[in-house]
């Protein structure tokens, strides 16, 4: 049986309620800094990868296409989530800065 952090035993039906609770009260914000964090963690991989297909040209040639067209849509991707990321920490900036 799961726990609240003050150590109270919970049903799994009251854990997912409140664990529903919390992923709706994730801003725009949070989840695009979590996306970016993500994709330079699979950029970071991608690179290693590459670094291994280029050891191992002769048998891992098809690899290297791969992860090349890999690292590409990666990077456009991770372009996209940091400059959402601006526009919304202008925006939040913006709104709170007003009240």
């Amino acid at each position: 049986m799961p726990r609240t952090r003050d150590g109270e035993l919970i049903t799994w039906k009251e854990f997912f309620r409140r664990w529903k609770l919390g992923i709706e009260g994730i801003s725009p914000l949070q989840q695009v800094k979590t996306q970016c964090n993500s994709t330079l963690i699979m950029i970071v991989g991608i690179i290693c990868g590459i670094i291994v297909s280029i050891a191992k040209l002769g048998t891992l040639w098809w690899l290297m296409i791969v992860l090349v067209g890999a690292l590409f849509n990666s990077l456009i991707q991770y372009a996209g989530f940091y400059q959402k990321k601006m526009l919304l920490q202008r925006i939040e900036k913006g709104v709170f800065n007003n009240e």
